[in-house]
């Protein structure tokens, strides 16, 4: 059940997917997805359209807020037309600007045009907020961002018309076979919810992640993701609201139509059939550790840890705790083991 501190709201849309799905689509092996069948959707793009969201996803991030304020029902249609009632010379800043960004940053973002070169100041200013959110942009790619400030109504209109091609090529047909699978994960989450402290929900849902910041949180949103699992995206709407996106695809339904190996199955057997990531599980089984412990403990370099501990939060079998200052600890997940065992089970015996 809820903190008593925090109130729990719900919201349903495939809007959500609409943009999620391009993350696995543009960056397959962040997900896990064959990087030869997303190579095949992207190629139902023209080249400018491809080209053009390639770009966003490289220096821009996911547009919760936006997708939250899109009226019902929330799908594809309704987010283009929504995007489409943004004058052009806007939709950038409606897509990019977040409670989160600080004023600065938003003033040099609207105060740039073609004539009005970045200073050093300010390219320091804004490569800093990318580094605070996670991301490092090199002189390339802040070009590019300062580019489509300075000429923003052009990119309003490119950006629309690519995320148009993409609904239509791929993503129109694709929310008619997700819908189900995300009312499902909304009821499921709902009914967790009346039986389950909110942080043991949200690890439950998130197959593993504990974060206190969420927890507390004056309100929460919670929406499903057909794409997202087993991932938590989050947003803060204002000072005490968060949105959270949750993951909400079956166990034993693959990310690519028409596959029949799960790829929570797939996953879970990769995950274990490495020497490293058993050395990691054994260690970590005993007391959570942060990477860098995990790191010098196993003599492991830094960059290796982080891809094994991301294997093995892909397949469930680590939890992650997130504290309030954004420490990351690490321990076995032991439901994560009996996950695989079972779809292994399933599989196997299906008729």
């Amino acid at each position: 059940m809820p903190s008593q501190y925090t109130k729990l709201h719900w919201d349903l849309g495939t809007a959500y997917d609409l943009f999620v799905s391009q993350i696995a689509i543009y960056e397959p092996d962040r997900v896990g997805l064959r990087a030869s069948w997303a190579a095949g959707v992207r190629s139902r793009l023209a080249l400018e359209d491809r080209q053009v969201l390639e770009n966003f996803w490289q220096v821009y991030f996911l547009p919760l807020h936006l997708i939250f304020k899109t009226p019902a029902p929330k799908d594809t249609a309704a987010m283009l037309g929504f995007l489409e009632t943004i004058p052009a010379e806007k939709r950038l800043e409606a897509l990019t600007l977040r409670h989160e960004t600080p004023n600065d940053v938003q003033e040099v973002f609207c105060g740039t045009t073609s004539r009005n070169k970045w200073t050093h100041t300010e390219k320091e200013l804004i490569s800093a907020y990318y580094a605070r959110n996670r991301r490092n942009l090199p002189p390339t790619l802040l070009e590019l961002v300062y580019n489509n400030w300075a000429h923003r109504e052009l990119y309003g209109h490119h950006y629309l018309h690519a995320l148009k091609a993409y609904a239509e090529s791929f993503f129109f047909e694709e929310e008619h076979r997700i819908l189900p699978a995300l009312r499902q994960g909304l009821s499921h989450a709902q009914m967790r919810a009346g039986t389950l402290p909110l942080t043991a929900m949200l690890e439950e849902l998130s197959s593993g992640v504990r974060w206190a910041e969420i927890a507390a949180a004056q309100k929460l949103y919670l929406a499903p993701s057909f794409w997202g699992a087993p991932f938590l995206f989050t947003e803060e709407l204002n000072a005490s609201t968060i949105l959270v996106i949750f993951g909400a695809r079956p166990d034993d339904m693959a990310l690519i139509p028409g596959d029949i190996v799960p790829d929570n199955l797939l996953r879970g057997l990769k995950a274990l059939a490495e020497p490293t990531r058993l050395r990691i599980l054994r260690t970590l089984a005993h007391t959570p550790q942060t990477a860098a412990h995990l790191s010098r403990v196993l003599r492991l370099r830094p960059p290796t840890v982080n891809h094994h501990l991301m294997e093995l939060r892909m397949a469930g079998m680590v939890q992650v705790i997130i504290s309030l200052e954004g420490d990351r600890y690490y321990a076995t997940r032991f439901e994560g083991f009996e996950t695989t065992q079972d779809l292994l089970s399933r599989f196997v015996n299906e008729e």
